[in-house]
């Protein structure tokens, strides 16, 4: 009898596939989202409609079949003009480790032309296709274009080296991306300027300069925004009662949060509640991706 050998096969190297990405198609109206940084790379394509998008000190007003890249940790904010389709996808960079060497470090075209535009798109609207976890061999295929997808960003949309260096050596916005993030935090409480420019070491009225160059707003106008965008979002996904969802979001000058609600929204509240879709109790979150999975985490 022919005696069989056990092989050993020696792993030259791992590969850690362990993290969550996030990726939906939305069609929402007049949604904000104000000044805000996370440590993902994020991908936006315009299906219909128009947004003012700003990343740092730069504005742009992505149209139907626009995209725009955001680099990990850099601070930016969005808001949808009427009624807008889009695909988001946000991917960490954990997603390049033990892969690709210096991937924390990458930087990607902001916005990149209408040939690679249309490249992204195509991607995405394909790995749309494979987003129905139920199928085993669809979360192989998700996975799969999403490593194609890093790639087409790495070969073709990969800032070069020196406008890289350009970037690093300009510190100044990233000083303030500490207050950002704790008052992301805390906005629900009440959250004086001394308070948040001890954060960073600075007068109060150091931080007032700094706020305004970099974002366009003074820090109480960012602090109002961030309750305003977190009451809109409980007004459209809960039946709450309108001054339930002020104290819950630390609104306490009526005057002040109307004025500007109505700016942004261009309605009161009582108007915008009045116009949406009739809300269902228990109703599922959007998904977040996890490797092609569904998973049950919360929309940021």
């Amino acid at each position: 009898m022919q005696a069989y050998i056990h092989e050993n096969i020696l792993h030259k190297r791992q590969f850690d596939l362990q993290f969550s990405i996030r990726f939906e198609k939305v069609d929402d109206v007049n949604f904000y989202s104000p000044f805000h940084w996370h440590n993902h790379i994020e991908i936006l394509y315009v299906i219909d409609g128009e947004i003012d998008f700003k990343i740092e000190d730069r504005k742009f007003t992505l149209q139907n079949n626009d995209v725009v890249i955001v680099n990990s940790e850099v601070i930016h904010s969005s808001k949808l003009l009427g009624h807008v389709q889009y695909i988001l996808l946000q991917v960490p960079m954990s997603a390049f480790n033990g892969i690709f060497e210096n991937g924390n470090s990458v930087q990607f075209i902001e916005t990149p032309n209408a040939k690679a535009s249309k490249k992204i798109s195509d991607y995405l609207n394909t790995m749309l296709e494979y987003i129905d976890s139920t199928k085993g061999e669809n979360q192989i295929k998700f996975i799969s274009l999403l490593y194609d997808f890093l790639y087409l960003l790495l070969t073709d949309m990969k800032k070069t080296e020196s406008s890289q260096n350009q970037i690093f050596s300009d510190h100044g916005i990233s000083r303030i991306s500490p207050v950002i993030s704790y008052v992301e935090k805390n906005f629900r409480n009440k959250i004086s300027l001394p308070e948040a420019a001890s954060i960073i070491n600075v007068t109060s009225e150091h931080l007032c300069r700094m706020f305004k160059k970099y974002t366009d707003m003074t820090f109480n106008e960012y602090l109002m925004a961030l309750r305003i965008s977190s009451f809109y979002q409980g007004l459209m996904t809960s039946d709450l009662k309108i001054s339930t969802l002020l104290e819950e979001n630390g609104i306490t000058n009526y005057k002040v949060f109307i004025r500007d609600f109505k700016q942004i929204f261009g309605k009161t509240p009582e108007e915008v509640r009045a116009e949406r879709k009739p809300f269902v109790k228990d109703s599922k979150e959007k998904p977040i991706i996890k490797d092609g999975l569904e998973t049950p985490e919360s929309r940021k």
